[in-house]
């Protein structure tokens, strides 16, 4: 509406001005050139002010799924961006997704924590919009309506979660494949170590105790083995 206002105060000025015979006219002129002006400060302090705008946070959790490929290993992946001070994160919220969503960049800010009870993102979204009827009214085509202010990401990330660049991904990814012959044979070795002590110490052992000792001894070393190939991979 009030780009209305501007346009029509100033054809009436120039209408005025132009054909401006008698005082009256003259005065109204320059009433109009005062709406003009007036117009355009109000324009001015919503374009730079946001005047007749207020600040709204839009809150939203999503239960995140991993990343890698890798079904037994659970990922949060992230790009370096220049000098790697800033970061995109790559994530999926379901195991259908086929590509991962990417965080933005513009006002955005991300950060994560470790060691969490669920694994979930929780994005806070700071908006511009309008204060009420009256504001959108006259300004409905002079802001934008919902303008992103900040957005904040917040990356709740359980225990046995990795985050790694995609690089480093990658070189995970390739050492595992490399090592998988080795590592199948140093499980299988420490698997029997773990059970033959087991048995030692309990001889009359059942076989369903025997496999929980199993379970337990290839857990245990699948950990160890991850371990030494992350430190490699992120080196």
């Amino acid at each position: 509406m009030i780009f209305a206002i501007i346009i029509i105060s100033v054809l009436a000025f120039a209408l005025t001005n132009i054909f401006a015979k008698k005082t009256w006219q003259t005065f109204l002129s320059v009433i109009f050139a005062a709406i003009f002006l007036i117009s355009l400060g109000f324009i001015t302090a919503n374009d730079h002010y946001h005047y007749g705008m207020k600040k709204v946070t839009e809150t939203t959790t999503q239960t995140l799924t991993s990343t890698a490929d890798n079904k037994n290993m659970n990922m949060l992946l992230y790009q370096p961006l220049g000098d790697g001070t800033e970061k995109i994160y790559l994530y999926k919220t379901n195991e259908s997704q086929k590509k991962p969503k990417t965080t933005g960049t513009d006002h955005v800010t991300n950060t994560v924590k470790k060691d969490q009870t669920k694994t979930q993102l929780r994005t806070d979204k700071t908006y511009w919009i309008y204060k009420n009827d009256t504001a959108k009214f006259w300004f409905g085509l002079s802001s934008k309506n919902h303008q992103l202010i900040n957005e904040k990401n917040t990356f709740n990330i359980q225990k046995d979660w990795l985050v790694l660049s995609t690089d480093q991904a990658k070189k995970l990814a390739k050492l595992v494949t490399e090592n998988k012959a080795t590592m199948e044979s140093e499980a299988k070795n420490f698997v029997q170590e773990k059970v033959k002590a087991a048995i030692i110490q309990n001889p009359s052992m059942d076989q369903t105790t025997q496999q929980k000792v199993i379970q337990q001894a290839t857990k245990e070393y699948q950990q160890q083995a991850m371990t030494k190939l992350i430190a490699k991979a992120t080196k």
